[in-house]
């Protein structure tokens, strides 16, 4: 495989793995919300239906399955990657469950000030490591 090839691939698994990683998450999220919706409505768990339980299984298992999908990702990325230039780029997965969770409806998560700062610090940071990347 060319030199070429062997990056742009090397850069499409760690985009995977970042935004599989994020999705992850998300997915946990909204499946542990729809339990605790369960719980709130005076159901126990345990003595739910299927079709109650459906929902949280489906996304808690989706959550679960992207999760795991971005870890066969990673594992790639670490053949092509120092890990001191690939780690840090994880960090773009905290940046992405931040903006999903504040602006998908379901989640709902409230902005705040601080914690976008915090988020643009993180940017911050991953475009360090990668112009540092790029020289070394």
């Amino acid at each position: 495989m060319s030199d070429t090839a062997n990056r742009w691939q090397g850069r499409v698994l760690l985009a995977c793995s970042i935004v599989l990683s994020a999705a992850g998450q998300l997915g946990m999220k909204a499946g542990m919300q729809e339990l605790h919706a369960l719980t709130a409505r005076g159901i126990a768990i345990a003595a739910a239906s299927w079709n109650e339980l459906a929902p949280a299984v489906a996304w808690t298992a989706g959550g679960l399955g992207a999760y795991g999908l971005s870890l066969v990702c990673w594992l790639a990325v670490l053949v092509r990657y120092p890990l001191s230039y690939a780690y840090p780029l994880l960090g773009l997965a905290y940046v992405l469950v931040y903006v999903g969770a504040t602006q998908w409806p379901r989640l709902a998560e409230p902005a705040s000030l601080l914690r976008t700062a915090g988020t643009l610090l993180i940017l911050a940071g991953v475009a360090l490591v990668t112009t540092a990347g790029r020289r070394s």
